[in-house]
């Protein structure tokens, strides 16, 4: 980055169920020295929780990241799973602002539902869960045991839930009903994947070992995008932003790189 650039900070959107804690870890050298912002989405520490009953949006997350962003500065957007739908949503606010964008795994299970252009299984996996008899349709049940151990079971394997040490169990349970918020949220929002703008220089990362459904999202919404790459991690699944977090980082680092490559030919 010159010194003579307008100022770069980095902006974090953590995913359903974590925290900005997700993305705390990051190497400075992995974003070029620049400043780390990491917002937490709504209902999630150090932000009050979100009572059972209130209704809460994508874009409100959206504006809460919104928040965090200095005035006047170029930003470098990242983010995982459902912080990537939030991180669409705010672009629009700051489109001529924003320098590159990081994603993996973003989620747009209603677009998904409704193509007729990607991965048949996957869409069929989309439609599975839209059809599920409680699990996007009963606020009584979300967020409580039993549809965590559907949702974590789903992004991990079998029986994850029921292995998971206590702690990790009651905090999911206190995050449950701003959990359920945001994955209904993503089935709801049907906004079709060629209509969400990237207007930078854009990264999308897949996780070898995800499930069909999240490959396919991410290969559609890369598809036909000239600043667009779209990059394979090697022996990972969704959750790889927290399980193997060091590999997702030399991602992040590598499209930093493209980033201050092209910076430095364009001679900015």
């Amino acid at each position: 980055m010159n010194d003579g650039a307008a100022r770069e900070v980095v902006v974090f959107v953590h995913s359903t169920g974590t925290g900005p804690f997700l993305w705390a870890g990051v190497p400075d050298a992995a974003i070029g020295g620049r400043e780390k912002i990491l917002p937490a989405n709504l209902g999630y520490p150090p932000n009050p929780p979100i009572e059972r009953g209130r209704e809460v949006t994508p874009a409100d997350d959206a504006a809460e990241v919104l928040r965090a962003i200095p005035d006047g500065a170029r930003v470098h957007l990242v983010a995982h799973s459902y912080g990537g739908l939030v991180a669409l949503e705010a672009i629009g606010a700051i489109a001529d602002r924003v320098a590159s964008i990081f994603l993996y795994e973003p989620v747009f299970f209603g677009a998904l539902a409704k193509a007729s252009d990607a991965d048949p299984e996957a869409i069929e996996q989309a439609r599975a869960f839209a059809s599920h008899p409680w699990f996007l349709h009963d606020p009584d049940k979300g967020g409580r045991a039993e549809w965590l151990e559907v949702f974590i079971d789903y992004w991990n394997r079998p029986g994850s839930w029921a292995r998971m040490p206590e702690p990790m169990r009651e905090l999911s349970l206190s995050l449950g009903w701003k959990m359920f918020l945001e994955v209904r949220a993503i089935f709801r929002d049907e906004t079709p994947f060629d209509a969400w703008a990237l207007p930078a220089p854009t990264t999308i990362a897949v996780g070898e070992r995800t499930t069909t459904a999240s490959r396919a999202m991410s290969r559609r919404l890369a598809r036909d995008r000239a600043n667009v790459t779209l990059v394979d991690v090697p022996g990972v699944g969704h959750m790889a932003p927290l399980t193997h977090a060091g590999r997702v980082h030399e991602e992040l680092a590598r499209h930093v790189a493209r980033y201050d490559e092209r910076t430095r030919a364009e001679g900015r």
